[in-house]
């Protein structure tokens, strides 16, 4: 694991404070849309993104404590810089094991870092795979898994927010695009100019996320990738996916967030195995509800 456990968390945590109060008041309306100026100018801020990885370190010792992810997912944390993908207001709780809000009502966020590491770990996700997530928020979750899928893998993911996804498109490096006429408009990210060279590319689309992810998933079936597909799902749905696990091939998984209600959600797990769908239950959690389905 590339992360020192020696870093001060309190020191770390207030150099970050104290760096991110240069974006505190910025904007007028902290739910606006972040321009694209902001964006970069946070991306070239070398002292901030240093901060921000002294400041994740003692996250990702904390854990390493409480799961036993692997050195693989613990890195990504480290690696990514969650700072570029919060609100400029919320940086300095970046290396906060918390979600962070992405708009006013509530419908959106970038969820608790442990919270990917977490459905990644059902997933098995590993070097190779290919991803399709539901639920892009600004690309934090997408930008995390194509570290741990490296160059040999590749993620797609779906987000139904026009503004969220431009946002996403333009931090993980490619260019916005829309559904046109019914065809699946998408966009395709690069590693981006500051990554390792490591990452696998991302493609984004614009839309809802089940309807989109049937189509992706059925189209695949005439091309199949190498390995099958791993889904995640973000936001919590009030019913299971019935239309998607039918999707699944042998040895696909999907991990989403199913319950009624807020207080009544439960991690979901479901493989294709021998031909039959075998289902899961792995604790109670909290996410933001689906938007657009039905």
């Amino acid at each position: 694991m590339t992360s020192s456990t020696g870093t001060d968390p309190r020191a770390a945590v207030a150099a970050l404070a104290s760096l991110a109060a240069r974006y505190d008041a910025r904007r007028a309306d902290r739910w606006a849309r972040v321009p694209e100026e902001l964006d970069a100018v946070i991306a070239e801020d070398v002292e901030l993104a240093g901060a921000g990885r002294v400041a994740r370190a003692p996250l990702v010792a904390e854990l390493a404590r409480r799961f036993a992810f692997s050195a693989r997912y613990l890195d990504a944390i480290l690696l990514t810089p969650r700072e570029r993908f919060v609100l400029p207001e919320d940086i300095a709780a970046a290396a906060d094991d918390t979600p962070l809000p992405l708009d006013r009502a509530g419908q959106a966020t970038v969820s608790a870092p442990h919270a990917y590491l977490l459905t990644y770990s059902l997933l098995g996700l590993a070097p190779g795979d290919c991803l399709l997530e539901l639920g892009t928020g600004t690309g934090y979750g997408a930008a995390l898994a194509r570290r741990i899928v490296g160059p040999a893998g590749h993620v797609t993911s779906i987000e139904i927010d026009g503004v969220l996804y431009e946002r996403a498109a333009r931090l993980l490096g490619a260019r916005p695009a829309r559904l046109d006429e019914g065809a699946l408009g998408a966009a395709t990210a690069s590693s981006g100019a500051a990554a390792t060279g490591d990452d696998a590319s991302v493609t984004l689309f614009c839309g809802d996320g089940r309807a989109l992810a049937e189509r992706v998933l059925s189209g695949a079936r005439s091309s199949p990738p190498a390995r099958p597909w791993k889904v995640a799902i973000t936001y919590a749905l009030t019913d299971a996916p019935a239309a998607l696990e039918e999707q699944l091939t042998e040895g696909g998984v999907l991990v989403a967030p199913v319950g009624a209600w807020e207080g009544h959600q439960e991690l979901v797990r479901v493989e294709r195995r021998q031909g039959a769908l075998l289902r899961e239950v792995h604790g109670a959690v909290r996410y933001v509800a689906e938007r657009g389905h039905g």
